[in-house]
């Protein structure tokens, strides 16, 4: 049975709305399901010293019947093929062309090597929680948590966000 994968997406390089574009055709073309997409957000970068540009952050959901594993591996194809560049010196957050993160796959808790699941940080970042919601206010990250509509209220990241016209 198909479980619901949301995909946080981002990009703070180049042409990043087309980035985002031709990251969810890709993951449509790979996985052959189109997916719910929320609005787009511009924000400010998190986590990195001043001087790099605003990201552009969506969230997408698809309904997948892949192991959460098949699917990190995918994205990183996906990341590679347009551009991203991962410094394996730096120990910090870096810009890049495309990022493409699993932040909830729905029923599922993980702690692997590869990938934890929910993402470890979702309840810090509003940039990840806002587009979250606009797809799924009453999911549960964990069956015992908060529904992500009460992570959002109780974010302690108070960030701007600006709301983008829809694209797609």
């Amino acid at each position: 049975m198909p479980r619901a994968h949301y995909i946080g997406l981002g990009s703070n390089l180049g042409n990043r709305h087309r980035f985002l574009d031709d990251a969810l055709q890709k993951m449509e073309v790979r996985w052959g399901v189109q997916a719910e997409v929320s609005s787009r957000y511009a924000t400010p970068p998190w986590g990195m010293e001043q001087g790099h540009s605003d990201f552009i952050n969506q969230v997408a959901c698809y309904y997948l019947q892949k192991a959460p594993l098949e699917v990190i591996q995918d994205l990183l194809e996906i990341e590679h093929a347009l551009g991203r560049v991962r410094d394996p010196l730096s120990s910090g957050y870096q810009s890049r062309t495309i990022d493409l993160d699993i932040l909830v796959v729905e029923g599922v808790t993980l702690d692997d090597p590869q990938l934890t699941l929910p993402h470890p940080r979702i309840e810090l970042r509003r940039f990840v929680l806002e587009p979250l919601f606009e797809l799924a206010p009453a999911l549960r990250l964990r069956p015992d948590g908060p529904t992500v509509d009460e992570l959002l209220r109780t974010c302690p990241d108070h960030s701007p966000l600006e709301k983008l016209n829809p694209v797609r």
